[in-house]
Formats: C-alpha cells, structure tokens, sequence
C-alpha cells in the first residue's frame, strides 16, 4: 500500500515538471499563427517577406548585428552580384532541428527526394542532357552542399504542395519555407567564395530559387508582386552565370550544349505573334524613337515615373522574339522563362516601378509562359494573373495609355484565353497603322 502511495506521488511530481520548450518564445504573430519557425530577426522575419505580410512582434525588436539586407560579391571586372533573401538559420541535423518545432520529418524528407528524382526535377530540363545532371549528380552533390538539398527539399515540397490543392497543402508550403530559407541562408555564405567546383551549383540553387519564390504562397495575393520579387532573384542568377561563365563551361552542367543549341530563326514564329511583336516595336518608334539619350522622370503620372529610352525597350522586345523563336522550334524547352534575364537589370526595375510600357511588353510575355508544358508549373502558373493584374492597372492608372494599346492588350488577353469586347468605343486609332508595321 505505501509502496503504491509513494508510486503516484512520485509520478504526480515527474507530471509537474515543465517539458523543455523547444518552439520559438519570441517569434512574430504571424509565425506563431502559421506554426512555422521564425527566424526572430524582424520585423519584418524573413517567413514574413516571402509572403508579403505585415510583421507584428509582441516584443520590443533587437537590433540585429547583422543589419544588412543582402549580400554582395564583386569580381575583378568590378561587376557585382546581390542576393536580397538575407536570413540566418540554426546550424545542425535537419531531422532534429526540423523535429524541434514539429515541422517535416526524416519521413517526409524522403518523401520529397523521391519526389524530386520522379519528377520535379524535369521542371528545368531546358535540353535532354539535362535529365542527367538534375536527376542524379545534383543531389549527389547536395550531399555535400547543404544548401542545395534545402533548395531541393524546398522545391519538391513546394510542388507537392501545388498538386495536392489548398486544403491539405499546409504541411507542404511550412515545409518548403522552412528549406527555402535555411538554405539561402547557407547559400550566402558560400556566394563569397565561388570557385570551379562549387560555381555550378551555386548557379544551381540561384535558379531553382526563383521557382520556389514564384511558388510560395504571398498574403497580397499579388501575381505581379510576385514577380517583382523573383525578377531580383533571377538577375541575380543571371549574374552569377555571367560571372561564373568559364567555370559553368566546364563543369557537370550541360551550359556548353544547351548554349550551342540557341539560334532560332525568327521566321518560325507563327504570323500573328509576328504582327504583335512588330506593333510592340512601333509603338517604341512612336513613342520613344526621338529620345537620342536614356530619359526618365520627364513625365509623371499617379506618382510613376515614365521611363522615355528608345533603345532598352527595343533591346527588349528583340529578347522576346529571341524567346518567341526558341519556343516555337522546341528545341530549348522553357527558353522564354529566361526572358528578363535577356531584357536585362534596367528593364526588371522599370516593372517594380510599374512603367506602362514595360507592363505591356510583360503582357506579352506571358503568352509565352502560359503555352509552357505542365511540368514547368511554377512559370506556367502566374501567367494569367500578371496578364489580368497588368491590364488592370493600365486602365486605372493610365485609361489614355490603355485606350491607345487596346489592341495589344486585347491580343494577349485573348491568347490567354480572355475574350476581350473590340468595340469601338475601347479602340480608338492611335495613329499606329498596320500598314508601317515591320515584321523581321
């Protein structure tokens, strides 16, 4: 009897005792609402950057030591690459750290490689010997760069979570973030020091980046936000190859074939594409031809700046029948998602400052993307809203500009799929005859 009486005293003792506390204490309410682990350097947290959301602590912020938002490298040439996701995240085993705040288990890790090598991966197969290198040498390698099985985890995560649909994605998309930004994490330490053996897959991690940003969930809502913020990704990436060019040509990647393989006639483009490409380059001429020099702030309207420069919008608009060629011959499959890495730095910003012209040129674009198989989700996807959200905004901020481009408007709406009303009254001459379009 008395050895039973001290037995539950004892237990009743042992349930009193506090279990460690192993979830954040000072995370933002945002993280707490979501479950996820935040990183607590805010505001704003990086969870809350990548989906666009306001950040509120229930505490005063620390300043943090490490202030700055990104990284930057600089070659010899003096070019430089900046990386904007500026996170730091624990060091240590995944399956512990993950099972710390009962996020994704060794269990659902496995479950994401296999989803990685049966299928995610053939969304950046730009030729067949690509297969190859992203099925089996890149997680290889991944066991070695911890940051590029984030990113893989990531991804993978991020795909499932697009199949399985809304209701039941929650695990995912945590999942996904949770990689995604320890990996960047890891990714900017390594960027500062690119060499021969690890430029591939620093250029790796940098693509496959901007498919994760284009695929995590924002509280805006915004397509076009959306992909405000992968055009910094993808210049960056861009740049990366750039400055790692001679490396890229020699390592495991297959850059040397896939760039070998470029070089589509422009001839192959199908009429009607040809005919909106050409009204695109007269509406430059009309509009823009008399500037000799680069201009900007010569006019304002609703607090945008337009951007007056002949020669960045053609160098443009040759990007995108580039893009339109290489997609019509099928050889280099995706090829137009690589368009403002073509267009270039200068035109990308004009988008986050949502000049009207480059908006329209965007427009066009994603016809491009939304005739883009299935495998390559994450592009495919935000096709129709940066189409809808752009149109949008033209006719409330800029109705005139909108009314004097209701044909090419309509003609990309149209290819995707929106019927467009041509009255009249919504297409007034512009003094843009088709007459004087040059199709070349």
């Amino acid at each position: 009897m008395d050895g039973s009486i001290a037995a539950t005293k004892a237990l009743f003792k042992t349930m009193q005792k506090r279990r460690s506390h192993k979830k954040s204490r000072n995370g933002c309410q945002n993280c707490k609402k979501w479950h996820t682990k935040c990183d607590e350097q805010g505001p704003p947290c990086n969870n809350c950057t990548l989906r666009k959301a306001k950040c509120v602590y229930n505490r005063p912020k620390v300043d943090n030591i490490r202030n700055s938002d990104s990284l930057t490298i600089r070659s010899k040439n003096a070019s430089s690459v900046s990386w904007p996701v500026a996170v730091d995240r624990p060091q240590g085993d995944v399956g512990a750290l993950c099972g710390a705040y009962g996020g994704p288990s060794r269990l659902m890790e496995l479950e994401l490689m296999h989803q990685w090598s049966t299928n995610t991966y053939k969304a950046f197969c730009g030729i067949p010997e690509d297969g190859n290198y992203l099925q089996v040498l890149l997680p290889r390698y991944a066991l070695e760069y911890d940051y590029m099985l984030n990113c893989i985890l990531a991804i993978s995560s991020l795909q499932i979570a697009k199949l399985i649909g809304e209701g039941n994605s929650t695990k995912y998309i945590n999942a996904g973030l949770e990689y995604y930004n320890r990996g960047s994490s890891s990714f900017r330490s390594q960027l500062i020091s690119m060499n021969a053996d690890n430029c591939h897959v620093l250029y790796m991690f940098s693509a496959i980046a901007i498919a994760a940003q284009l695929s995590i969930p924002h509280r805006s809502g915004s397509a076009l936000d959306l992909l405000i913020i992968a055009l910094d990704l993808l210049i960056g990436s861009t740049n990366i190859g750039m400055m790692g060019m001679p490396w890229l040509l020699n390592s495991p990647f297959p850059l040397r074939l896939f760039i070998s393989r470029m070089g589509a006639s422009k001839d192959l483009i199908d009429l009607d594409s040809r005919l909106a490409l050409a009204r695109l380059h007269a509406i430059n001429e009309q509009r823009n031809k008399a500037t000799s020099e680069p201009v900007s702030g010569d006019e304002e309207a609703d607090g945008v700046l337009l951007v007056r420069d002949y020669e960045l919008y053609r160098m443009s608009i040759d990007g995108l029948e580039m893009c339109f060629a290489e997609e019509a011959r099928g050889v280099l499959r995706g090829f137009s998602t690589a368009f403002p890495g073509l267009a270039g730095k200068p035109f990308s910003s004009l988008i986050s400052k949502f000049d009207p012209f480059a908006l329209l040129i965007i427009m066009h674009w994603t016809v491009l993307l939304s005739q883009l198989d299935e495998s390559i989700w994450w592009a495919k996807s935000i096709a129709e809203g940066v189409a809808l959200e752009i149109a949008g905004l033209l006719r409330t901020r800029h109705p005139d500009l909108a009314l004097e481009w209701a044909e090419p408007i309509s003609w990309a709406l149209n290819r995707l799929g929106f019927s467009t009303p041509q009255s009249r009254e919504l297409s007034y001459s512009s003094g843009l005859d088709s007459n004087c379009w040059e199709i070349t």
